[in-house]
């Protein structure tokens, strides 16, 4: 399905329109290194009932720079920005993986237009130490892996010919995409080829450089809004303690499981994400 995209305050977004039948606004954040395209499949299955809204975080997508800047306090603005621009409030902040620091971020500097957050893959205490502190890996020799997979996925723009004989091939499917979903093969070529549209940007290195000054824990714990967490049970990167430390951190109300799926939820799994973004308006 192909969307309008449109531009606000350097920030590119889709906006399916005026609030549905089910009078929610969701604001869709993507994770490191991706772009607004990791959504579309979520978007079509929302927009019926919801208005969505997803947006290139400054830094990414067609945002990105050739130097990568990227500024935390400064992404947390404009988006806010964009949220008065399209006369959003009260909305339902969703993020995937280490944008729950962007969501976290927004939601402690606008309470007045945040009514929740939805923390896809969003557990990432483990994993945040060991971008902050690379020693920490030799603890944990297996996720330390997982997690520089992450960061050296996210760093270059990869062309659309190289994501069509990615999705073609059995073999690097397999290759590339262990450390994010559970079962490579079973994605559909062109769900694939589309979510990963847009993805890479040098910022993820920056990221990695300065991930020592990014208080992880303050802005999770600063946030006030009840919060649902949507997790694969193959993501190699969150484990039972990570959601109970998340859970003594924030106003977790519900912890949202998929089974068979890993890191990613938007590609492996959208109509099961859908559903229970939904759902978590109930919570």
């Amino acid at each position: 399905m192909r969307y309008t995209t449109r531009v606000e305050g350097g920030i590119r977004y889709i906006d399916t329109g005026p609030r549905g039948t089910s009078g929610t606004d969701f604001l869709l954040i993507h994770g490191l290194g991706g772009s607004l395209e990791q959504w579309i499949p979520v978007i079509g299955l929302l927009s019926p009932t919801a208005r969505v809204i997803a947006i290139d975080v400054p830094g990414f997508g067609h945002s990105r720079t050739r130097r990568g800047d990227f500024d935390l306090t400064a992404a947390v603005e404009r988006i806010s920005d964009v949220l008065d621009a399209l006369h959003v409030d009260r909305c339902v902040v969703v993020s995937h993986s280490i944008s729950c620091v962007v969501a976290a971020g927004l939601a402690a500097a606008r309470p007045d237009a945040v009514r929740s957050l939805v923390l896809v893959s969003g557990a990432l205490l483990r994993a945040s130490e060991i971008a902050q502190r690379p020693s920490r890996a030799l603890r944990h020799p297996k996720l330390g892996l997982v997690v520089l997979s992450q960061f050296l996925a996210g760093v270059v723009p990869v062309p659309r010919f190289v994501l069509n004989a990615l999705a073609s091939s059995a073999l690097l499917r397999t290759v590339t995409l262990w450390p994010f979903v559970a079962h490579p093969g079973g994605i559909p070529t062109e769900h694939l080829v589309e979510a990963l549209t847009g993805s890479g940007s040098l910022a993820v290195l920056r990221i990695l450089l300065t991930a020592d000054a990014i208080d992880y824990h303050g802005l999770l714990s600063a946030v006030d809004q009840p919060v649902t967490l949507v997790v694969g049970d193959r993501d190699r990167l969150i484990d039972a303690d990570d959601i109970a430390r998340l859970r003594r951190m924030m106003r977790v109300v519900r912890v949202s499981v998929i089974r068979g799926c890993g890191h990613w939820p938007w590609l492996e799994e959208p109509s099961q994400l859908a559903a229970r973004l939904t759902s978590s308006e109930t919570a």
